[in-house]
C-alpha cells in the first residue's frame, strides 16, 4: 500500500503527470459547469418545484439531480419497486447504496460521489488505454475532448454515463494486456449497468483471437461471464416479476420500439423538415439526429486510425441506438446526445481529428459552448437527452 501511494505521490509532484492534467481538467470543467448551472437556476424559469422531483434545496446539489437521476435513487433507496424502474440495471444503484451505507452520506449526494469518482477512474484507465496506442499529445486532446463534449455533464450527474465508461474501457484495457478472466469480471459490472454492457465480448474475443488465432485455452471460456451476468439478472426479474425480459417490455414505457436503423434518422429528418422550426420537438430532433450523424461520420474518418476491436464495438453500440427510435416521442432519435457519450472510440477519433488546427479551433469553441447551453437546458428541469 505504501509503495503504491508513493508511486502516486511521484507522478501527482511530476510537473509532466498526466494524472494531473487529468485532475486538473476535471476540477476546471465541473467547477465551470457548477457556475453555469448555478447562474441558470436563479436566472431562467425552471419547473418541478415539489419536493418529490427537487431532492434538495442547494443549488450545487439540485442542479445535477434531473429526469432519470431520481430513478437510480429510488432504486438504490427501496429496490426495484415497479416494473418500469427496470429498465435501469443494478450496478449503478447498488453502488449508491454501499457509498451510503458506508459514509452515512444522503442518498443524493451518494448518487454524485459514485458519477464523479467512476468519471476521473475512467479518465485514468481511458489514458492507460490510449497510451497503447498513440502518443501523448494525442492523449491530451482526446481527454479534452471527453470533458469538453456537449453531454459530457452526464458523468457528474446521477447517471450512469460514468460508470458504464469505467467498466467497458477497464474491459478494453484488460483484454489489451491478454488478462481475459479478469477482463469478464468487470465485463460483468457492464453488463449489469447498462445492456451494451454485453458487447464488451469484442474486445475479449478480438484480443484472444490476436494472441491464440483459433488454437483453444482455457481463456476463451472467460468470455462466458457476460452471458452469465445478463441470465442472472433476468432471473432476478423471473422471480421477482414473473418475466425475466421484463427490462425490455419496460423499455417500451418510454416510447421505443425496435426498427431498422434507417427509420429513427428518417423519422427525424421528417420531424425536422415538417416542423416549426421554434418548436422544442424539431430542435431537439435536430440536435439528435446531429449527434448521431457526427459519430457516424466520425467512425468512416477513423476506420483505418483506431484499432479495429475498438472500431466494431463502436459501430455495433451506434448500430443499436439508431435501431431502438422513439417514434412519438420528443425526438425520433431520442437522447442520442447522450447516447453516443458512452462511444469512448469517438473521443480517440477527436483527439485525432483535432491535430489539423481548423478543427481544434473549432472544437474549442463548439465543445464547451453547446455545453454550456446543454446543462443550462438540463439543470432548469428542461429535456435534452
Amino acid at each position: 500500500m505504501k509503495s503504491a501511494i508513493s508511486v502516486i505521490r511521484q507522478r501527482w509532484r511530476d510537473p509532466r503527470s498526466e494524472l494531473r492534467e487529468i485532475v486538473g481538467l476535471f476540477v476546471i470543467s465541473r467547477m465551470t459547469l457548477v457556475v453555469v448551472g448555478w447562474v441558470a437556476l436563479g436566472r431562467i424559469p425552471w419547473g418541478y418545484y415539489s419536493p418529490a422531483y427537487n431532492l434538495s434545496q442547494k443549488a450545487w446539489l439540485v442542479m445535477w439531480l434531473r429526469w432519470d437521476a431520481l430513478w437510480y435513487i429510488r432504486i438504490a433507496r427501496f429496490g426495484y419497486f415497479q416494473t418500469k424502474a427496470l429498465a435501469f440495471f443494478p450496478t449503478y444503484p447498488l453502488l449508491i447504496r454501499a457509498v451510503h451505507i458506508v459514509t452515512r452520506m444522503p442518498f443524493d449526494v451518494s448518487a454524485l460521489v459514485v458519477a464523479n469518482v467512476m468519471t476521473i477512474a475512467f479518465l485514468v484507465v481511458f489514458r492507460a488505454l490510449l497510451a497503447e496506442y498513440f502518443p501523448q499529445a494525442v492523449r491530451s486532446r482526446t481527454l479534452w475532448a471527453v470533458l469538453a463534449f456537449p453531454t459530457a455533464f452526464f458523468l457528474s450527474a446521477a447517471y450512469t454515463e460514468a460508470t458504464f465508461l469505467f467498466f467497458s474501457v477497464t474491459v478494453f484495457w484488460l483484454a489489451r494486456r491478454r488478462r481475459f478472466w479478469w477482463g469478464g469480471a468487470v465485463a460483468v459490472f457492464a453488463v449489469l449497468t447498462r445492456n451494451e454492457g454485453v458487447f464488451t465480448v469484442i474486445p475479449l474475443l478480438w484480443q484472444y483471437y490476436e494472441a491464440y488465432g483459433w488454437r483453444w485455452r482455457w481463456n476463451l471460456l472467460s468470455v462466458l461471464l457476460i452471458p452469465v451476468a445478463m441470465f442472472a439478472f433476468m432471473g432476478f426479474q423471473w422471480q421477482h416479476f414473473g418475466n425475466p425480459l421484463a427490462f425490455v417490455a419496460a423499455q417500451s414505457a418510454w416510447g421505443r420500439h425496435i426498427s431498422p436503423p434507417w427509420v429513427g434518422p428518417w423519422l427525424a429528418v421528417q420531424r425536422i423538415w415538417l416542423g416549426n422550426s421554434l418548436q422544442a420537438s424539431t430542435v431537439l430532433s435536430m440536435i439528435d439526429l446531429s449527434f448521431g450523424l457526427t459519430s457516424a461520420a466520425l467512425w468512416m474518418y477513423s476506420r483505418r486510425r483506431l484499432p479495429t476491436d475498438w472500431m466494431i464495438y463502436w459501430a455495433v453500440l451506434l448500430l443499436i441506438d439508431f435501431s431502438a427510435p422513439s417514434p412519438y416521442g420528443r425526438s425520433p432519435l431520442l437522447s442520442m446526445s447522450r447516447l453516443v457519450l458512452i462511444l469512448f472510440p469517438m473521443f480517440a477519433a477527436v483527439g485525432i481529428l483535432t491535430e489539423n488546427t481548423t478543427w481544434q479551433k473549432m472544437a474549442n469553441w463548439l465543445f464547451p459552448m453547446l455545453q454550456a447551453v446543454f446543462f443550462t437546458i438540463f439543470a432548469t428541469w428542461h429535456w435534452i437527452a
